[in-house]
Order: structure tokens, then sequence, then C-alpha cells
């Protein structure tokens, strides 16, 4: 068995975090006695345009990013796009010819996933599409709309990454596969006596962490020991740093900036609580992580973290955008808490289910039922 595995995200270079948990999942099914070939955009100008490793073999298109990924730039920049789709789906019939896979796994609609089923369609190749929750966002802005609608039909399979997706009309027949939680996050035990917070969400617009910089004072006057390490990056990291340093709540807040992947559960050894103040979201691999870790999870009241979390039960919902409410969610899980044992129920729950292991063997099903269809 043969994938093209054509995705938005993948790790660019060595300590990349960018699409990592794709990489995951090609390294699971490689493990498998799949053979895996990536087809992704090249984003930065230090990135290879071919590279192998643990036997994925990378190949990266090229397109006028400015050393952006899409998700840092406000409105669609229509020339560049144009190029990003012509040149991805080039090299996609390209390394179709070339590498003759089985089947095409796209990842996010739009704009990978259009180009898995265009690919798809002129190569005669069974294509599955999986959407991920940035095309929540997209899909509806548009001519986005349009090309959202025309990749899901050409597609000969869907899946999404959480219920609250298959809400929308064109993806309600489409079967839930979330992504999976690498098994070190089982192994954490966590501080539960910790009054640390930790964010580990992008520094973008969409994750909203201003409100969490503004909730911090609110905590801090009734719990002046609460710290919060907010860890990662992204194109609002100077703006959150300065906000923290304005507001005076600076020795409180730990910005880590950028850290691999494989240092977040070291860090989450040493809290008790994560917080997501996301606006919009899919299912979020972070707080599958954090709930997988045994952490309280004070998480944005949205349909993707309604999915995972139940209030006042197993974590905490807060009206997104409050840091009022926001911050009371917080002295509730830092003072009051969740029983460890609907903890540790929980984690159980999840590893049972999320483990990298029984994702792949999903997706597998999937490629030789479409593999098997189309040589009839």
């Amino acid at each position: 068995m043969k994938v093209l595995m054509i995705t938005t995200s993948y790790p660019d270079y060595e300590g990349s975090n960018r699409g990592i948990f794709i990489r995951r999942l090609c390294r699971e099914l490689v493990n498998k006695g799949v053979e895996v070939v990536v087809l992704t955009p090249r984003i930065f100008s230090q990135s290879p345009l071919f590279e192998e490793e643990q036997g994925i073999r990378v190949h990266r298109f090229r397109f006028p990013s400015g050393n952006r990924p899409l998700n840092q730039i406000e409105s669609v920049p229509v020339c560049a796009m144009c190029i990003y789709m012509l040149s991805g789906l080039f090299t996609a019939l390209r390394l179709i010819m070339k590498e003759k896979p089985d089947v095409i796994h796209g990842n996010w609609i739009v704009p990978t996933g259009l180009i898995a089923a265009l690919a798809g369609f002129l190569a005669r190749t069974p294509v599955i599409n999986t959407a991920r929750g940035m095309d929540i966002r997209v899909s509806d802005r548009g001519a986005l709309r349009f090309l959202f609608h025309m990749a899901v039909k050409l597609s000969d399979r869907v899946t999404v990454v959480s219920e609250a997706m298959r809400a929308r009309p064109c993806l309600s027949s489409a079967e839930v596969i979330t992504s999976g939680v690498n098994d070190s996050f089982f192994k954490i035990a966590p501080d539960r006596s910790s009054l640390t917070v930790l964010h580990t969400r992008s520094l973008e617009k969409i994750y909203d962490v201003e409100t969490l910089i503004r909730a911090v004072p609110l905590v801090l006057e009734q719990l002046p020991e609460a710290r919060f390490i907010i860890a990662g990056t992204g194109s609002h990291a100077e703006a959150l740093e300065k906000m923290a340093r304005t507001m005076g709540v600076e020795a409180h807040v730990d910005f880590r900036g950028p850290l691999s992947h494989e240092s977040i559960p070291g860090i989450m050894e040493h809290a008790s609580i994560y917080v997501s103040t996301a606006i919009a979201d899919g299912t979020s691999i972070a707080l599958m992580e954090a709930m997988a870790a045994g952490l309280i999870p004070v998480v944005s009241d949205i349909d993707p973290n309604r999915s995972l979390v139940t209030h006042d039960r197993d974590g905490y919902l807060f009206e997104p955008g409050n840091e009022q409410d926001l911050s009371q969610k917080l002295l509730t899980a830092l003072q009051k808490g969740i029983p460890p044992q609907v903890l540790e129920k929980k984690r159980q729950y999840f590893k049972d289910i999320l483990r990298w292991n029984s994702v792949a063997k999903r997706f597998m099903n999937y490629y030789n039922r479409l593999a098997g269809s189309s040589s009839k």
C-alpha cells in the first residue's frame, strides 16, 4: 500500500511544530508497512524542497509565501493562492505519475484537499480528504465556499476531526476520525497541587490569547500565587508580551517561546490547569493532550470543546472573549478543582480511542477499501 499525503501543514525544518500531528500519523502508517509520500507547500526559504526521514519522502512545492504560513495572513492573497494551487496540482500530478500511489489522502479541504481531489479526479486515483478546524473558518468565505464544496464532491471519502463539523450539510455523511495523542502524554503525573496554568496554542488571532492576558490580573487579585505559562509562538507574540508588561503582570506570565513538541509533556508535569481561549476550532489536539495528561481543562464554550469537556464535571467552559468569566472559571479550577478519579477516568477513555495506533488503523481500513474498489 502506497499513500500520497497532501497536506497544508507539515514540519518545515528541524524543531518546527507546524502540522506535527500529520507527521506523527505518517510515521505510524510507515510502522504498519504503508509506503508514505508527502506533498506540502514550501513556506520558509530554509525548508528543503525534498527530504526523507524515517521512511517518509517529503516533497515541497514552491509558491510566493512571503515566509509566512497561511493562517498568519488576514485576507486571502489571490495571486499567491492561484500560484499555490497550480504549483501544488502540477507537482501532485507529477508525483502520481512517478510514485503511482494506491490512495491520495488530503488534509485540510482548502486548499490542499482541493489539490488532492482534483489530482485524484484527473489521474483516476481514489481520494480520501480530511476536514480540519481551519476548514470551518474559511469555508464560508465567498469563492472559498464553492471550492470547499467542489473538493468534497470530488472526494471518494471525507472524514472530519470532530462531531460538530458534521453539522455542515456537505459533511453530514463524513466519519469522525480525530487526530491522535502520543503515548508520552498518558504517562504524565501532573502536579495537582500546582497553581500553574498552561497555554500551548499558537499565538495567533483565532486563539484570542488577549482574553487570557486580561484575565490574569483578575485571578491574581484573589490568588496572587498563581502562575501562567504560555508556550509557543506566532504573529501576535510580541504584542502579547507588551500587553502583559502594560498590565503589570509580566512577572506572573512566562512566555516560553517556540518549543519542540517533545518538550510539552515535561512542562505539563508542573501544571494543574490547561487553558484555551480559542474563538473557533476543530477538535483541539492540544486539549486532548492536556486531558490525556490529567490536567483540568478550562476552555472556551464552543462546539468542538463541548464534545470533549462536560462543564463542571471534567472541566470548565467559559464564554469566549469574556475575561471575567474566564477568571472565575480559572479560580474555580485552581481552588476547587475536579476530583482526580474523574480526570483519571477520562484519561483512560482517551487512551482507548486516541492513541496513534488506533487512529492509523482506522485510516488504513479506508485506504484498503478505496484501493480495493478502484482496482475492480
